[in-house]
């Protein structure tokens, strides 16, 4: 575990170079800049899938030597200079007294089970917490790992079932070939690393998707893990089949349209929003895989979305990430974001990064990657509620101090 003396400051840089060791350069060379010298504590790192490489977390190390490097390839990064389809973002921190962090990572989660890897991995970001106050945890995971959810129900059983546990399952370039996750000079697949904060963190988050329920609620009768093989008694994929009209064909050749614009909302007892499920697969039963597990028993409904209701929910993220700093101004914003949420507002994604900069203070450094699934409670205010795996929504976190 590290104990951080200095005053919180950070440096960021991006680079959208072709090659990963002149892009590590540029990149981690601007971020030194905006440190003005101070001690690097730790590295944040986002890549798109062309640039994550071994020889681009060396290059990283070699400049910031013996710091922890953790973050995750993506569909595109982002930064305050904007949405990089190809490039990196680097964020290095250096943090004030009485803040605390722990890093760590697991490997072969599917050998241990997706829930054994995260009691493990939890295990291992409390080395050192015994007599620290424990406070938000950030997770990055292979986003290609079946049933890659259940890391959470791991995770819970050391840090409880109400604990602001945060995160992002790393991406490709839509190919749902080969996701990466970032440790130190390891990239790694079959994986997942964090971050466990703690000591006097002052921070915020929030997360919205923007989609509303469409049609009268629907029974799941038979689940196993993130597939679904019946809905109402009978195959899954009917209630998409009747719903729009199409037969099996038509709906495994538009499926990415139907599994961005119409996805699946999982309704969640004593809760406002619905967990929403992409379409990954229809198979010739009509049995339908999920990105995400979908409880038997669970109460869905089809729900739907507009480019401006996708809009406001950014700025509902934005202001509940905001009132959790209780006052204090933002030291910097990660943002954890559905690549089906690109996808959905095609030129005007744009839009929800300017929204994210005008609602912080003017040169807030902004840092943040799209990914194929979230992790986070729904409820931000007091965090309560335990945290979820959620697709198509924006996780906004707020550092403070």
């Amino acid at each position: 575990m590290a104990i951080l003396e200095n005053t919180t400051s950070i440096g960021l840089g991006t680079s959208i170079k072709k090659d990963p060791v002149l892009a590590a350069k540029e990149a981690v060379q601007q971020a030194k800049l905006g440190l003005h010298k101070d001690k690097v504590d730790l590295a944040i790192v986002f890549a798109s899938i062309d640039l994550s490489s071994v020889n681009l977390l060396k290059t990283i190390a070699s400049h910031i030597e013996g710091v922890p490097i953790i973050g995750c390839s993506g569909a595109a990064v982002i930064s305050n200079h904007g949405i990089l389809k190809r490039g990196i973002v680097i964020m290095l921190v250096s943090i004030k007294k009485d803040i605390y962090f722990n890093t760590a990572c697991i490997k072969d989660v599917m050998a241990k089970t997706p829930a054994g890897a995260g009691i493990e991995l939890g295990d291992k970001l409390l080395y050192g917490f015994h007599e620290v106050r424990r406070g938000l945890s950030l997770i990055f995971s292979d986003g290609l790992i079946d049933e890659g959810s259940n890391i959470i129900f791991g995770l819970e059983e050391r840090f409880g079932r109400s604990f602001p546990l945060i995160g992002a399952a790393a991406a490709d370039n839509l190919a749902f070939k080969k996701t990466y996750v970032f440790y130190n000079q390891e990239l790694l697949n079959n994986a997942a690393c964090g971050i466990l904060w703690g000591g006097k963190l002052n921070f915020g988050f929030g997360i919205k998707h923007g989609w509303k329920p469409l049609g009268k609620h629907h029974t799941v009768t038979k689940s196993r893990g993130n597939m679904v093989q019946e809905i109402d008694g009978i195959p899954a994929a009917k209630i998409y089949e009747d719903y729009l009209a199409c037969d099996l064909k038509k709906l495994r050749s538009e499926l990415k349209r139907v599994s961005i614009f119409y996805p699946i909302g999982i309704y969640v007892p004593g809760e406002e929003e619905y967990l929403l499920r992409n379409i990954l697969y229809v198979l010739d039963n009509e049995a339908i895989i999920f990105q995400g597990n979908v409880p038997e028993g669970s109460q869905i409904r089809l729900m739907i979305s507009t480019k401006e209701n996708c809009l406001n929910a950014v700025h509902e993220a934005l202001e509940e990430a905001k009132k959790g700093l209780w006052g204090y101004k933002s030291r910097f914003v990660l943002i954890f974001e559905s690549i089906s949420r690109y996808i959905l507002l095609g030129r005007q994604a744009g839009k929800e990064l300017e929204i994210v900069k005008e609602g912080l203070d003017k040169d807030t450094p902004i840092i943040g990657v799209y990914t194929y699934g979230e992790q986070a409670p729904l409820k931000a205010m007091n965090y309560q509620g335990r945290p979820h795996f959620h697709n198509q929504t924006i996780t906004i976190v707020a550092m403070g101090g």
